[in-house]
């Protein structure tokens, strides 16, 4: 194998893998790019702040919004390098795309441009505006997504926004930020990231690589509760925003029910609309204050070795490789074909106690996907490819 193991990351894999109730029950757990599982830390701050809330109720509320609203904004901030008030919170990347996408100051004939194998939580959004006159431009994934070639052929004098995602989530390419991000700038664009499967994983720095705008769900990547997710979205383009939907928390003086004040709240807070999902931001701010303590720079070096070493042994076992081979350009999803059906491998890993997924692309070929996370293990990387193995042999 040309890949040499390194066995640990920087921080204390071991001591992180206690936390982790998959490990304790004997499993490898490879579908993060499907859902994380919850954690301890997660599971223990839930489960405290809804002890809280069924013996205090209104005043457990109460006191639980105090003293996460501004800390969790901090922490996200901190997190993609935004200011603490250019964060929201929202269910999912879905809410979070669609918030943007209505608020943004578009017009009958602007474009949006992405590559054709996004995910559909970043193309539907888009695709909606069409009622507005507004058209989706989709452009070929080439290399496993979007590169610059395709913007700029597909780019016109009508084209606003590039929308993309960090990482794509059917190939696994980690897209050059910072690339496009220069190229939105010099050509007056906006550019939308579908953080989903990067913010916790990878180094996010908007402010670094020109993002506009990022919205991200807290159960894939960020390892926190599915329901709870956020945006964040920079000063100068909230100042050209006019929120799609608006409720007692979007303005001044929200706290004054009778006094029905429209002057919007500062910042991002104006897309805040009623009762939040306390126990979910809870959740959410154990597992980034988790993945913040161990870095994102060394949780990134970790999982992007352990694709380098899932790809070369799946190469020396004949495996079609989907994902893009070059460490710079991948991070924690390995996408292969294996030239069958990929069900059986799936439930045969599955008796194996190897818990990953498989994907299908639009002409209905099937593919199998492994996506890590910090915690996981060279060997259980490699695990996989010594059972597909076993399963070619058994099925041949």
């Amino acid at each position: 194998m040309s890949q040499q193991l390194r066995s640990h990351p920087a921080y204390d894999i071991d001591s992180l893998r206690q936390q982790f109730a998959v490990v304790r029950d004997g499993l490898t757990y490879l579908n993060h790019a499907g859902m994380s599982p919850i954690c301890d830390p997660v599971q223990e701050a839930m489960s405290t702040a809804i002890d809280l809330m069924t013996h205090l109720g209104s005043e457990a509320y109460e006191q639980l919004r105090e003293n996460i609203a501004t800390s969790l904004h901090q922490d996200l901030g901190q997190l993609v390098n935004a200011e603490p008030e250019e964060i929201a919170f929202v269910e999912n990347t879905s809410s979070g795309i669609n918030l943007i996408a209505n608020s943004l100051p578009l017009e009958r004939g602007d474009a949006i441009l992405v590559c054709d194998t996004e995910f559909p939580s970043n193309v539907y959004p888009w695709q909606n505006l069409e009622r507005r006159g507004v058209t989706l431009q989709m452009v070929p994934t080439r290399e496993g997504g979007l590169t610059l070639d395709e913007v700029d052929q597909g780019c016109n004098k009508h084209t606003r926004i590039i929308a993309v995602s960090a990482v794509q989530f059917f190939s696994g390419k980690r897209e050059n930020l910072s690339q496009l991000g220069n190229y939105c700038k010099a050509h007056g664009l906006w550019l939308i990231v579908d953080a989903m499967q990067a913010a916790g994983i990878i180094p996010l720095d908007m402010k670094a690589m020109g993002i506009h705008a990022l919205a991200a769900g807290g159960q894939k990547a960020l390892m926190g509760p599915p329901g709870q997710g956020f945006v964040a979205i920079r000063q100068e383009l909230l100042e050209q925003m006019t929120p799609a939907y608006v409720g007692p928390l979007s303005f001044e003086e929200w706290d004054r029910w009778l006094v029905y004040n429209r002057m919007p709240r500062q910042g991002a807070r104006r897309f805040d609309l009623g009762t939040s999902n306390l126990i979910g931001m809870i959740g959410l701010q154990a597992s980034v204050r988790l993945l913040l303590g161990l870095g994102i720079e060394e949780i990134c070096t970790w999982v992007t070795h352990l694709s380098d070493l899932a790809i070369a042994q799946l190469k020396q076992m004949d495996c079609t490789m989907v994902t893009p081979e070059s460490p710079e350009d991948h991070a924690h999803i390995v996408t292969f074909s294996v030239g069958h059906n990929p069900e059986p491998y799936v439930t045969a890993l599955r008796k194996q106690g190897i818990i990953l997924r498989s994907h299908y692309d639009a002409s209905g070929n099937g593919f199998l996907r492994i996506s890590s996370h910090a915690y996981n293990t060279e060997e259980e990387v490699l695990q996989v490819g010594h059972v597909l193995g076993d399963v070619n042999y058994e099925f041949n």
